[in-house]
């Protein structure tokens, strides 16, 4: 099973592609190394992924990396994805390596929206694709300068860590030392670790650890099952593996605790997720031109940002 179908067009010399499209359906899709963000220019289409299902709108927007999702039931619907290919920023955003994000810019969702974090992005997607419209030869500078902030944005506000816990209870202290030990826990996926691992390696005692953890809304047995039942969406969707095997390959000593972890975090079970995802929505899209939606997308940023763009 492939899991990236979409055609991307990279723009030369810059981390950024594009792909724009009219979508009935979309097969399921997941990325190694990519940052998506999917954004409704047109009509209306329902993205869905994990154990949940949002209806994207005109001028909506939703991140996608790691985790598997499909779209379907395309209203009259024209798409852009933005893929960043992230391996272009781990040096100077070194949780891009491991971390996953939550951003779903649309009405539907019950997180915070919008934020001033949701318009700024929001304007520099658009912004980007009026400038790529309007310019001849665009300009790399321009296109690099604002994927980098579009990734700071991600880093700085979209962490999955403020999906577990709100951000204005951390410290910036805090949000970094967490995601060192989740990069620890993710380089150790497949090995047995013990919190007295995790101590040793950040020379803290177990006690302290544990407590540190527990501010995140997660306890560390948990941390790590999220980690590996998260990680086991592949294997699901890639190979026809018994769930046992899917369990003892992504560590878990056993298939009840993996059945339970999945079922936490997914809402279903992973054979209910290897069907609905593996085998239910298939490719049905157009792809057209950028300046098919040059009007849509100067109408919603008219409306929503009156020319204030981001670039």
């Amino acid at each position: 099973m492939k899991l990236q179908t979409k055609k991307i067009q990279w723009i030369e010399g810059t981390p950024l592609g594009i792909s724009v499209y009219s979508a009935r359906s979309l097969s399921t899709q997941i990325h190694e190394n990519l940052l998506e963000i999917i954004m409704c220019v047109r009509g209306s289409i329902k993205f869905s992924y994990a154990y949940e299902e949002f209806t994207l709108r005109k001028g909506e927007f939703i991140s996608a990396d790691r985790d598997a999702y499909y779209l379907d039931d395309g209203q009259d619907s024209i798409c852009v994805s933005f893929y960043i290919d992230l391996t272009a920023f781990y040096e100077k955003y070194p949780t891009t390596r491991n971390s996953m994000f939550a951003c779903e810019g649309l009405e539907e969702t019950e997180s915070n929206y919008p934020t001033a974090a949701h318009l700024e992005l929001q304007g520099l997607l658009l912004g980007l694709l009026i400038y790529l419209n309007e310019a001849e030869e665009p300009d790399r500078k321009i296109i690099n300068r604002a994927t980098d902030k579009i990734v700071r944005l991600m880093v700085e506000n979209f962490d999955i860590l403020f999906f577990l816990a709100p951000k204005e209870q951390m410290s910036e202290k805090y949000i970094k030392r967490y995601n060192e030990m989740s990069v620890f826990l993710w380089e150790r996926l497949y090995e047995p670790v013990t919190l007295k691992d995790l101590a040793d390696e950040f020379h803290l005692t177990e006690s302290y650890i544990s407590e540190f953890i527990r501010k995140s809304g997660l306890s560390f047995k948990k941390m790590i099952a999220y980690h590996r039942a998260n990680a086991s969406e592949k294997l699901l969707l890639t190979t026809d593996k018994s769930i046992a095997a899917v369990a003892e390959m992504c560590g878990f000593s056993d298939v009840k605790p993996y059945y339970e972890a999945f079922k936490r975090w997914y809402k279903c079970t992973p054979k209910q997720f290897r069907e609905k995802y593996k085998y239910g929505i298939k490719d049905d899209l157009d792809y057209v031109g950028l300046h098919t939606i040059e009007e849509d997308v100067k109408r919603i940023s008219m409306e929503t940002h009156k020319r204030k763009l981001f670039l």
